[in-house]
């Protein structure tokens, strides 16, 4: 199965005129393999757009963070595929041993 992506924006920063100031987002990858869900997931903020928190849409926000990160949707996506990647085939694997 596929890696399906996801936007979403926990919090919003706005002034006393309802201008946003600053946006919180989070981008999430996850794919599912029989019964195990493999997730990764990257956040930031980013300073808003001064667009009236109102009239903000989700794809306003998306175009907003693009436009004030270095990153291209392609390479979020490159690094939340590698970091699933990762977590079905792990490089190091944690032990314990009781003594």
């Amino acid at each position: 199965m596929a890696i399906t992506y996801e936007w979403s924006f926990p919090n919003f920063e706005c002034d006393s005129s309802n201008a946003v100031k600053t946006i919180h987002w989070r981008y999430t990858g996850s794919e599912t393999i029989s019964d195990t869900t493999y997730t990764a997931s990257m956040y930031g903020s980013c300073t808003g757009s001064d667009m009236n928190f109102d009239d903000m849409t989700k794809d306003n926000a998306i175009s907003c963070v693009l436009e004030n990160t270095d990153q291209t949707v392609e390479n979020m996506q490159t690094s939340l595929s590698a970091q699933i990647e990762d977590q079905k085939a792990p490089a190091t694997v944690s032990k314990t041993k009781e003594f």
